[in-house]
């Protein structure tokens, strides 16, 4: 089993290694969606799950959740870390503060004994085409992880995410990664990890990783760029290529959806210019 693991991993890696031209490369792009958040208007177009905080400031996107300045304050002066598994693990801290601030979420929020609440995912109304590209600038403030943009999101029927048939949903990762909704995940500013990871949903499926160049400047502007072109999903920050994946997973590639972002607790970020454009030959 970890032979063939290891071998669809270099097959993988391969893949990447030699299709360097851009999925953009002799199509034509067509505008869906802008949004430059110059006023408060902007956030019509969007939906928040979670304890998150969305504001404008400055002609940007600010996103952050409620637990984030008190969680922010210590990890600076070394008492809570990122990392679990350690007894100064922010989520225990967390925990604290969500059983005074959230009672009626907080059982939610446990899975088994674990605490795993405070995150948040902000969603876009927009529902994309088949074939698209995702671009947005991006700023962390702060050097702690983890951001991530989620596309090509439905229900496992196809339904808008927002369909309420579909179970309720509060942020907790477990919703979107092993609930009744499809949808890749890309995260990157994971300095440790040094690596920006895609993943596919349900399952939360690791299918491929690339070098996370926004860690070369952890509180500097970058330009994130996600490309759809049928089974292909393609990465590029600053127009550096992080990887480009063919889905070969054994349920079908997924396609027209839905796309959000989501911050874990520690995370706050900046976002300017989303924009969602379709993809033709």
């Amino acid at each position: 089993m970890k032979k063939h693991l290891l071998l669809m991993y270099i097959c993988l890696m391969t893949f990447t290694a030699w299709t360097q031209e851009s999925l953009e490369i002799g199509k034509q792009k067509q505008l869906v969606y802008q949004c430059d958040f110059e006023n408060k208007t902007s956030l019509d177009d969007w939906v928040m799950e979670g304890p998150g905080i969305a504001r404008i400031k400055k002609g940007r996107l600010e996103l952050y959740s409620h637990y984030h300045k008190k969680v922010n304050h210590r990890m600076k002066k070394g008492k809570l870390v990122f990392e679990e598994g350690t007894k100064k693990w922010y989520q225990y801290y967390v925990d604290d503060l969500a059983r005074k601030a959230e009672p009626e979420l907080y059982p939610i929020y446990k899975k088994g004994k674990t605490f795993r609440g405070g995150h948040l995912v902000f969603w876009n109304n927009t529902i994309t085409p088949e074939n698209y590209v995702i671009e947005f600038d991006f700023q962390s403030p702060i050097p702690y992880p983890l951001h991530m943009i989620m596309f090509s999101a439905t229900g496992t029927k196809g339904e808008d995410v927002f369909d309420p048939a579909l179970k309720p949903r509060c942020g907790l990762a477990a919703q979107y990664t092993k609930g009744d909704i499809y949808n890749y995940r890309i995260s990157f500013l994971a300095p440790k990890r040094g690596t920006a990871n895609l993943r596919k949903c349900p399952g939360r499926r690791l299918v491929i990783k690339g070098e996370d160049y926004s860690i070369k400047d952890l509180i500097g502007k970058h330009h994130m760029k996600v490309i759809k072109w049928k089974d292909q999903i393609e990465f590029r920050i600053d127009d550096k290529l992080v990887f480009q994946y063919k889905d070969i997973e054994n349920d079908a590639p997924l396609g027209a959806g839905q796309t959000a972002i989501r911050l874990m607790v520690p995370a706050r970020g900046f976002y300017d210019n989303y924009h969602i454009f379709e993809l033709k030959e």
